[in-house]
């Protein structure tokens, strides 16, 4: 039993559509927890620039993990002065944020990208138009996307050059994550790590127990469901394959943004009934 709960979350494919980014149909879910006193985190490959971008419009000011689990991004002052000593000391200040760094600087990644050359389109060095066609993000959309710190998304056409690549990141000591668009380039890190990393310091600051219930689709957010009490894989064009070897994440129905609020309220649905948990303080 929890004291309290925590959502963790995935964006493309997840809360936004994977075509349109559209996130209406998961506005009234996003308020119920608001009110409910349960923080929602985003979890995503999104840079710091998307993320801090999203959070404002949505009205969501708790904590976010960039860049597939590379680095947590915590508003200052978010847990009060008091809590300072139990902030690990390596943190930064970027910002207007505290950041717990746990993935790798882009300039090695470009380092080893220059040293390797493969044979795949670099999306932060692409033309800007490929890139927009890409993800279908308009100019600045896309400009924000490229804009990253701590992972390169790439394109592989060929699938045996794409295996090797991957082979030769491990033996660098990197590592490569596959997303709903791309293959992700990154330090040994990825969404779960960070999420343990978050809700031990939530739980540090409050001297409480979280649960945590996190939503995903796709093939980089397994180690993020894997490590959650409630796991919710949300319907997209990613998500089929691990439906079918993960039989105990609840599956929804819908696409996103819709299956978002499905899963949300089937995640909420279980806990009132086997755990019996008071949403809130």
């Amino acid at each position: 039993m929890f004291d309290r709960w925590m959502v963790m979350t995935d964006l493309d494919g997840t809360l936004l559509n994977h075509h349109s980014y559209d996130y209406q149909a998961a506005e009234p879910a996003l308020k119920k927890l608001q009110a409910s006193a349960i923080p929602v985190i985003f979890n995503s490959s999104k840079t710091y620039a998307e993320l801090k971008s999203l959070s404002g419009q949505l009205e969501i000011h708790h904590p976010f993990i960039v860049e597939n689990g590379s680095a947590i991004f915590i508003p200052q002052h978010y847990f009060g002065a008091s809590s300072a000593s139990l902030l690990p000391a390596e943190a930064l200040s970027i910002d207007d944020f505290l950041v717990i760094i746990t993935g790798q600087d882009i300039n090695r990644l470009n380092a080893f990208l220059d040293h390797t050359e493969p044979a795949a389109i670099n999306f932060c060095r692409c033309p800007l138009e490929l890139a927009m066609e890409l993800t279908g993000l308009n100019k600045p959309e896309a400009l924000l996307a490229r804009d990253r710190q701590f992972s390169v998304p790439l394109v592989f056409d060929d699938q045996q050059q794409q295996a090797d690549f991957q082979r030769e990141a491990e033996r660098a000591g990197l590592s490569c994550l596959r997303g709903g668009r791309f293959l992700h380039l990154l330090g040994r890190c990825d969404k779960g790590v960070s999420m343990m990393v978050l809700r031990e310091l939530y739980q540090k600051i409050y001297q409480q127990s979280f649960g945590v219930i996190a939503l995903g689709d796709g093939q980089n957010d397994l180690a993020m469901l894997q490590q959650a009490d409630i796991a919710v894989l949300v319907k997209s064009p990613s998500s089929t394959a691990l439906s079918s070897q993960y039989p105990e994440f609840i599956t929804t129905q819908q696409q996103a943004p819709a299956g978002w609020a499905e899963g949300v309220q089937a995640a909420l649905e279980k806990i009132n009934l086997n755990r019996g948990i008071q949403y809130g303080r």
